[in-house]
């Protein structure tokens, strides 16, 4: 991830946020998703993609899940998540198929 610099690190900190902005533990990702986050960066749609790809290369996101739902997600993420919900009084809803390891 390293390779990426600050622009990579930035771009992965908005996917993070863009998920927990939207009230959510997970960002799908889908090609309007790469292309927003492309078009907010001023940067190519290949970066972003190579920097996802990097991310889920070094567990930032979850691999698996990447894989199997295409979505964004990882224990740190959910762990917010229901943070988030605990401050709100809200009850988290998180899906048993995305859901990680989390305490």
């Amino acid at each position: 991830m390293r390779k990426y610099g600050f622009g990579g690190y930035s771009i992965y900190r908005y996917l993070v946020n863009e998920a927990l902005h939207q009230g959510d533990y997970f960002l799908p990702w889908c090609e309007e998703t790469a292309r927003k986050t492309a078009s907010y960066w001023n940067t190519s749609l290949e970066d972003v993609t190579r920097i996802v790809k990097g991310c889920i290369q070094v567990g930032l996101f979850n691999g698996g899940l990447y894989r199997k739902y295409r979505v964004l997600t990882s224990e740190d993420i959910q762990q917010n998540y229901l943070k988030t919900c605990c401050m709100l009084s809200q009850l988290p809803n998180i899906s048993e198929e995305l859901e990680l390891a989390v305490s």
